[in-house]
């Protein structure tokens, strides 16, 4: 039989479950693409030196077969008499923390990321250059990570980071085809990266659950208000009485939505943006959230299936949107997933 480990690095101080200095209690790690930071949770009998700031390395495994599962620094600290309480932040806390302006031209949605990423002193992982925009701002009123947010979201990218702390900006499922092949329609048939880790019921779930909800919006229109693709990228013309061929879409049906949006200075542009935010609002409509006997491999992103489950709303493969790593007294080392689904599907 196999027997969960852990190994913790915290400022100068190195724990493990061989060697467990400061007495280890209970680790939480949740890490979501829909939470700005990754977050680690520790309890710990005495603090042992750990300061605010300091450096943090978590890993888990089995028989000292260990994989990272979270980087970060020390963010708060809760000592009592009985035990310490840690809290640490991932590496995307510096883009949250960043104010900055900035202006640019015929540049790159991927220039624009790493940018930002390199001014906040982070260090990028996959990074999609994607579209070119004539011109783009970005200034202090709002942090360079809501910034950024606000760019993905367009796009249909995804932006977290890994489990080594490295900020990823990049499209996944559905969205990875919208950049080469030009449409949402087109981007369905873009794979999923990979084969991916399958998990089968009775094999391997110890729980699972579907989670299925109408798509918030089926149609959305982006512009309107520029008729600069009829007069070239650098002109800054921004009436029109005839909106309808300045116009981004897609999808059909109702419920729709009209996007104004200022970075849409072309017609392609507020076509990719209809593209992309589409599908950003179809990667939480279709969800599988499943608990497994620890898997440290798994990470943000990777491709995934559960199969044989009695109820086929709680099969299907998609990419793994949130992961939670639990390990202590009275749980040893679970992992719950949640898949984000086709929509389709």
């Amino acid at each position: 039989m196999v027997k969960p480990t852990l190994t913790l690095e915290i400022g100068s101080l190195l724990t493990s479950t061989d060697n467990p200095v400061a007495g280890i209690k209970n680790l939480v790690i949740e890490r979501d693409m829909d939470i700005p930071a990754d977050v680690l949770r520790l309890q710990l009998m005495e603090r042992s030196g750990i300061a605010l700031d300091n450096a943090v390395s978590a890993k888990l495994g089995y028989d000292g077969n260990e994989e990272v599962v979270f980087t970060g620094n020390v963010v708060a600290l809760k000592p009592a008499i009985a035990a310490v309480e840690i809290q640490a932040l991932g590496h995307m806390n510096v883009l949250l923390n960043l104010r900055t302006s900035a202006t640019f031209e015929n540049q790159s949605a991927g220039d624009i990321a790493h940018h930002l990423i390199n001014e906040a002193g982070a260090t990028a992982g996959t990074v999609e250059n994607g579209v070119t925009f004539p011109r783009y701002y970005v200034d202090n009123r709002i942090s360079a990570y809501e910034h950024l947010r606000s760019l993905a979201d367009r796009l249909g990218y995804e932006l977290y980071t890994d489990r080594n702390g490295n900020i990823m900006f990049h499209p996944l499922g559905p969205a990875a085809g919208l950049d080469s092949l030009g449409g949402l329609g087109s981007a369905v048939a873009g794979a999923l990266g990979g084969a991916g880790l399958s998990f089968v019921y009775k094999q391997h779930l110890l729980q699972a659950a579907a989670d299925r909800q109408p798509v918030a919006w089926r149609k959305i229109d982006v512009g309107g208000e520029s008729p600069m693709s009829g007069k070239g990228d650098t002109t800054s013309h921004w009436l029109t009485i005839n909106d309808s061929d300045y116009r981004g879409e897609a999808g059909d049906g109702s419920p729709q939505i009209l996007v104004r949006d200022p970075a849409a200075r072309t017609k392609d542009l507020a076509d990719r943006f209809a593209a992309g935010l589409l599908a950003t609002h179809k990667r939480n409509a279709h969800e599988i959230s499943i608990t497994v006997l620890g898997q440290a491999q798994i990470d943000l992103g990777d491709s995934i299936s559960s199969s044989d489950v009695p109820d086929d709303l709680i099969d299907g493969s998609g990419y793994v949107r949130a992961i939670r790593h639990r390990f202590g007294e009275g749980i040893g080392f679970v992992t719950d997933v949640r898949i984000s689904l086709d929509v389709n599907e």
